[in-house]
């Protein structure tokens, strides 16, 4: 049996996986930012 497709599927899939994390960190900061003005707004 050859698992080469499965091993390029998963390998790939952990780049994917990366990327959206370091992009997830990278907006962090925005939107907790966005999201703290739009809960102190509807206290206002």
């Amino acid at each position: 049996m050859d698992f080469s497709d499965i091993l390029v599927g998963l390998a790939s899939a952990g780049a994917v996986t990366a990327i959206i994390g370091a992009g997830a960190i990278k907006a962090a900061p925005g939107f907790a930012r966005w999201a703290t003005n739009k809960v102190a707004t509807f206290f206002r």
